[in-house]
Formats: C-alpha cells, sequence, structure tokens
C-alpha cells in the first residue's frame, strides 16, 4: 500500500508556538504540538475483505431448518435440561426451550458433546464434572448430573447471494451493485480507522516531545484506583488478579507494572491535551457537545449527567 506524509496541526496559528513561562511554573513544558508529521497507510480494500464482509451479511440471514436426523457439531438443538448436585438441582442448571449450537462451547466440557447423535425426541443423562476455575465457587470442581430432553434438531442454512436476495434486503437490484456498495463502506471504515490512528499518533508524538512533572499523590491515588477496579474485574470472572495477569502474558508484579504505566501515560496525555487547550484558548461550544454526544450515539444531556 502506498504510503502519504501528512502534516497536521492543532492551533489557529501556523508558528508553532513554544512554553511559557507560566507552562513551566504548571509543570510541563510543551513540545512542538503544531505541524507534526505522521505517516498514514491510504485505505484499500482486499477481495478477501470484501468477501469477508459479504459472508458476515449472508451469516447475518441464515436459517435454521429442522431436520429429522441425528444431531451433529454445528447443528442447533433445542432442550429442555435439569442439574443436579447429589439429587438436588442447583441454582442457574434449568431451563427450558433452550437454543443450543453444538460445538460453541457454551456449556461445560462434555455437556454438548453428549448430544452429538441425539434425535429430537430423546433424553439424555449427561454425568459431568464443573472445572476447578469455575465462577461459581459451590459448583467448581463439582460433579453434577444433567437430565437433558431434545425437542428439536436443526440444520443451519446459509443465505445465497444472488439478485433476488440483494432486492430482499437492499436498495439495490443487482449482486454487482451490492458488492460495490459494500466495498465502498468498508473503505469509509477504513477511512475513519486511518483518521483516529493519525490523531492517535499525533498525539502521542506530542506528550513523548513534552516534559513534565507529575504529582506523586495523584498518581497513586490514580494508581490504586484502576488496581481496584481491575481486581474488582478479576473476581467478577471468578478469578483473582494474578490470574487475570496471566491473561495478558505476564505475573502479578508485571501486571502492577503494567497498570503503572498505563495511569502516568493516562495522566501525561490529559496535561498535555489541557495545556495546549488553555494556551490556544479552545473551549468547546454547543456544536462541540453536541458533535461529541452523537459521536458516541447519545445526547448531551445524557453525557451531562453522566459527566
Amino acid at each position: 500500500m502506498a504510503a502519504v506524509m501528512i502534516m497536521t496541526g492543532c492551533g489557529a496559528k501556523d508558528e508553532a508556538k513554544t512554553a511559557t513561562a507560566s507552562d513551566a511554573k504548571a509543570g510541563i513544558v510543551l513540545g512542538e504540538y503544531k505541524n507534526v508529521p505522521v505517516t498514514v497507510v491510504k485505505p484499500s480494500v482486499s477481495d478477501e475483505e470484501l468477501d469477508a464482509r459479504i459472508e458476515t451479511v449472508l451469516g447475518g440471514y441464515a436459517t435454521w431448518d429442522a431436520v429429522d436426523r441425528a444431531a451433529e457439531e454445528g447443528d442447533r438443538v433445542n432442550i429442555d435440561y435439569k442439574g443436579l448436585k447429589d439429587g438436588v438441582a442447583f441454582e442457574g442448571g434449568t431451563a427450558e426451550g433452550y437454543n443450543l449450537v453444538l460445538g460453541s462451547g457454551s456449556f461445560i466440557d462434555g455437556f454438548e458433546d453428549g448430544l452429538i447423535g441425539a434425535a429430537a425426541g430423546e433424553q439424555r443423562n449427561l454425568n459431568l464434572t464443573f472445572p476447578e476455575n469455575y465462577g461459581e465457587a459451590a459448583l467448581a470442581g463439582q460433579a453434577v448430573e444433567f437430565s437433558v430432553d431434545v425437542n428439536a434438531v436443526k440444520e443451519k442454512q446459509d443465505a445465497v447471494l444472488d439478485d433476488a436476495f440483494v432486492q430482499r434486503v437492499s436498495p439495490f437490484q443487482t449482486v454487482d451493485e451490492f458488492m460495490a456498495d459494500t466495498k465502498a463502506d468498508l473503505e469509509t471504515e477504513k477511512n475513519r480507522q486511518i483518521d483516529t490512528q493519525k490523531q492517535q499518533d499525533v498525539l502521542s508524538l506530542v506528550v513523548n516531545d513534552s516534559d513534565m512533572k507529575l504529582s506523586r499523590s495523584e498518581v497513586s491515588k490514580r494508581y490504586n484506583q484502576e488496581l481496584d477496579n481491575y481486581t474488582q474485574q478479576a473476581k467478577a470472572f471468578g478469578t483473582t488478579l494474578s490470574g487475570m495477569a496471566q491473561s495478558y502474558g505476564t505475573d502479578e508484579a508485571g501486571f502492577k507494572q503494567m497498570i503503572m504505566a498505563s495511569v502516568k501515560q493516562q495522566m501525561k496525555t490529559q496535561k498535555v491535551i489541557d495545556t495546549i487547550a488553555a494556551q490556544e484558548n479552545l473551549v468547546p461550544d454547543d456544536a462541540d457537545r453536541q458533535a461529541f454526544a452523537e459521536m458516541n450515539g447519545t445526547d448531551i444531556n445524557t453525557l451531562v449527567d453522566s459527566y
């Protein structure tokens, strides 16, 4: 893909503004933030990307048709089930009319495999064991029995891309028109992504080129808040901070270092933004607020309330 060099600026004047004495007293010396050069990639949509998007669209119009045969992986079964631990039904282990795609991994190991080969009207009893790290402590590592009634077995039928399909789901008449419009949408998405990345790259360059001091107490406060957030998230997912750290490819000490680095970068970035805004006298008006609200799919009053 061809790369192009662009120049971008953040203020109304052409000259890059140097830091003032008041900026230094505020604990920051800004780097140059106007005419910052960044390299962006010209958007291009490959045939593979277009095919993948079309497949996604077709998948959204797939149907599930009942079949008179035993269930196979990939089929969707409609089931009633009841889970028992030591002969007593446990909370969350019972449902009726539940649609389950076999092979989706939605249930504990052995449940979906245990329904392979079952036909509509058949009942199966599955003796299974919950994993040791299961989120519900009362069930973790416990042996249970599921009684499952299979109400129906259905096979997925993908939609077919032809003129009839196009006319049914879009304002277009032919497959070629539909493909061209889909490609244009992908190009628009890529342009948005490139613009967002450009903004992030410019801001990162300015932050890294600026010299500033952060309040130790404020850094510590923000770090403890983030650490508590991650700890609560880990608990909600039935794990610990150490377990969450492993999912990031590190240990608990390394994870805490990552959190601290992230907090400092966030604070530096905000300090640069605030300083530039004050230096350039950039004050949001109602049009800015409206645009920000629309970008977040909401309205101004909702944003005011949330902030």
